[in-house]
């Protein structure tokens, strides 16, 4: 194969091109969704009088997206990541659009239904098919920089939409402009984002070891006999309460322990950062030891996190707390993918991530309902922060019985 028929007209690699749209896609959606949720709350809360439970409840319609997970890997299978990318953007940015016109919460609920419902397709779908098949022999670490998007979305969204709210609680301006740039970058990708010719394009003189994934096609009656599916299914939902419970609620937490909304939104700042570093570091690793290892490392990291956060309170050690919990919460992302490939191959991902996501829907359903309850009855988030510790060590011991897939091998590429 003739390695120029991967590239751009200019020259460079046209895998880097795709990774850098990808990266803006899951900054934007990841962003917008989870890091800067808790910067609304309270907006809306004035603006409308809805209870803290009632509009955490919104990342409730999360399991929608796990819902849809299904059918839009099976599709992603078929015709490629782009066609869902740029749909699952332009679906987002109706979402925010729409949002300065409600009136009700019923109309909170059902553009929360539209931006969440399309989640998975603008970030970790695309993201996984794309770097698995550009980049096969690096594909833990380029997957590391590319959900790196999720915490760049986490250091700069919170910061400009922050500025757009502003002290006269903007927060119909701040979706604006959310939505305008969702638009943006539905165009980009329909321009920009393809698919190689074939996985074997990383190329190193005339030949090179490659780590070819397994072509294996994997039927739901196959998955259904896998003990390594039910490992990694239940694993990844419990993950996921990171993100539904902690991270849509850790921002609320510091304002209510005395900390100002500027320290908050600077310790969401530094854990988005260490979050970068995470994925990164992590996904390198993968490369070397099997990504369920890994993962247990990124779940007991999390735990020490949320303890320190817990038992610092608004002490100066808080910034550590965040950094530690930064770390490797925001390796979870990056490796979820990897697991999956790991375990099933790259030729099906799409409808086994689709199949497992769809399990999230306790995680993204339950979640935001535990930390709204946590605070309304018993006056804080710290009762449900610790039941999400116990979860991820409960999803450590789990992944026991996930197995790396024996089919992985390496070849060499003429």
């Amino acid at each position: 194969m003739n390695i120029f028929n991967n590239k751009s007209p200019i020259g460079f690699h046209r895998g880097w091109a795709v990774v850098v749209v990808t990266f803006l896609s899951a900054a934007l959606a990841i962003g917008s969704s989870n890091y800067a949720f808790g910067l609304f709350v309270e907006p809306l809360a004035e603006e409308f009088g809805w209870t803290r439970t009632y509009i955490s409840a919104s990342l409730s319609f999360m399991a929608l997206g796990s819902l849809t997970s299904p059918f839009m890997g099976n599709l992603m299978d078929r015709y490629g990541a782009k066609p869902i990318m740029v749909s699952s953007l332009l679906i987002m940015s109706i979402g925010f659009a729409l949002r300065p016109l409600m009136t009700e919460l019923w109309h909170w609920y059902c553009l929360s239904a539209l931006q969440f419902g399309a989640l998975n397709g603008a970030a970790i779908f695309p993201a996984g098919r794309l770097v698995g098949l550009w980049f096969p022999k690096t594909r833990g670490r380029v997957m590391g920089m590319t959900m790196m998007g999720n915490n760049f979305g986490g250091l700069t969204l919170p910061i400009l939409i922050g500025l757009a709210i502003g002290s006269h609680s903007a927060w119909e301006i701040a979706y604006i402009y959310v939505a305008g740039a969702a638009l943006i970058f539905a165009v980009i990708s329909f321009v920009v984002v393809r698919e190689p010719s074939t996985n074997k394009i990383e190329q190193k003189n005339v030949q090179v070891a490659n780590k070819t994934l397994d072509n294996t096609t994997w039927l739901f009656r196959d998955l259904l006999k896998s003990p390594t599916f039910y490992a990694i299914a239940l694993a990844i939902m419990l993950g996921n309460f990171t993100y539904t419970t902690i991270l849509g609620h850790v921002f609320a937490h510091l304002v209510d322990i005395d900390i100002s909304e500027t320290s908050a939104a600077l310790c969401l700042t530094v854990l988005a950062g260490c979050g970068m570093f995470g994925k990164v570091i992590l996904g390198y690793f993968t490369e070397k030891i099997q990504t369920r290892f890994v993962m247990m490392v990124c779940f007991v990291g999390q735990i020490c996190g949320i303890i320190l956060i817990l038992l610092i309170g608004n002490g100066l050690g808080i910034w550590f707390a965040f950094g530690l919990f930064g770390f490797f919460m925001g390796s979870f992302g990056a490796l979820v993918p990897l697991l999956v490939q790991d375990s099933f191959g790259l030729k099906s991902f799409g409808t086994i991530m689709g199949v497992i996501s769809a399990t999230t829907v306790i995680s993204f359903g339950f979640g935001p309902i535990l930390a709204g309850l946590s605070y309304d009855l018993l006056g804080s988030y710290r009762v449900a922060f610790i039941l999400v510790a116990i979860m991820f060590g409960i999803a450590t011991f789990i992944l026991n019985w996930a197995k790396q897939n024996k089919n992985l091998k390496t070849e060499t590429v003429n």
